[in-house]
């Protein structure tokens, strides 16, 4: 399944962003994929929550997907990502 290893390494980039921002919850992963591609957001969505299970900081976070025009494109694009961050911090 291709959206188990484009969770894994999103899930990479997401602790290292969480750790350095200190961050509390993810609320949102906003991402772009080609336009020839066959990732589906629904089965991201379905991999993340497995893949995340436990990790309170994912709960309740959802992968949504635009599709990009450039067929050049990489393969998936990270535009953005919402999170919370620590008060005081």
């Amino acid at each position: 399944m291709h959206e188990f290893t484009v969770v894994l390494n999103l899930l990479k980039i997401l602790d290292k962003i969480c750790e350095e921002k200190k961050a509390e919850r993810v609320l949102n992963i906003n991402i772009k994929i080609n336009p020839y591609s066959c990732l589906d957001e629904d089965n991201l969505n379905f991999v993340f929550s497995s893949m995340s299970k436990g990790k309170k900081i994912y709960e309740g976070a959802k992968i949504n997907v635009k599709k990009g025009k450039d067929p050049l494109m990489r393969e998936i694009i990270v535009e953005n990502i919402e999170i919370e961050v620590k008060n005081g911090n």
